[in-house]
């Protein structure tokens, strides 16, 4: 008799469980009661996705969620996550051909009925190879972590760095200066001017006498 890999009849139902585990919170046990009243699926046809959860370590034999489960809900590894577990689900498969992923379905079929010695009048063949290429849909195979780009602020909060520094500065020198001014040295000059009727002569000595002396 042969073995085969994990499968359901509503294959087409999968991707359902999937995007429910991942919007749900975390059950205590996955059960029929869950799948109804939590994530919705009230058809008699999901509860054949508790066995396949449990063949994809997904759950354990008490159904209670493992550590796969819930790193699935993680959408930067969700698909990768999903997609180890389908290799070790569909192990047989794989050591047949390493990328069985990438098979379409005519050659995954072929592919199937050779490695579980069945003939073309097998009538779980579809389900097998329906399920299979459903969880192909839903995994990642490269190994490669779905990461959402983030901008980076680094530029801006560079350029707003240096714009509060060159206030800051300029405050400084600012503060420099008056404190210079107000604690200048006191000094007295005498000035003896010669006795002359020409005003220049008054202007150039004070003027030299405040650009030398009263500016510094």
């Amino acid at each position: 008799m042969a073995k085969y890999p994990p499968y359901v009849n509503a294959y087409g139902k999968i991707s359902d469980v999937f995007e429910g585990i991942k919007s749900a919170s975390v059950p205590p046990k996955f059960t029929y009661d869950f799948l109804s009243t939590v994530l919705g699926l009230t058809s008699s046809s999901y509860r054949a996705m508790i066995p396949l959860l449990k063949k994809l370590d997904f759950l354990d034999q008490g159904s209670v969620p493992t550590e796969h489960y819930k790193k699935f809900r993680d959408d930067s590894i969700s698909k990768s996550v999903l997609g180890e577990k389908v290799k070790e689900a569909y192990n047989d498969l794989y050591k047949a051909s390493e990328y069985a992923h990438k098979l379409d379905k005519d050659k995954l079929t072929s592919k199937l009925k050779t490695v579980l010695g069945v003939g073309d009048d097998d009538k779980n063949i579809p389900y097998v190879v329906g399920t299979f290429l459903e969880l192909v849909n839903l995994s990642n195979f490269d190994g490669k972590k779905a990461v959402k780009p983030v901008q980076s602020n680094k530029k801006t909060e560079e350029s707003t760095t240096e714009t509060r520094k060159e206030p800051i500065h300029r405050q400084e020198d600012e503060e420099h200066i008056s404190i210079k001014r107000k604690f200048g040295i006191s000094y007295t000059i005498n000035l003896n001017l010669p006795a002359t009727t020409e005003i220049e002569v008054y202007n150039s000595i004070f003027k030299a006498l405040k650009e030398n002396l009263l500016d510094e």
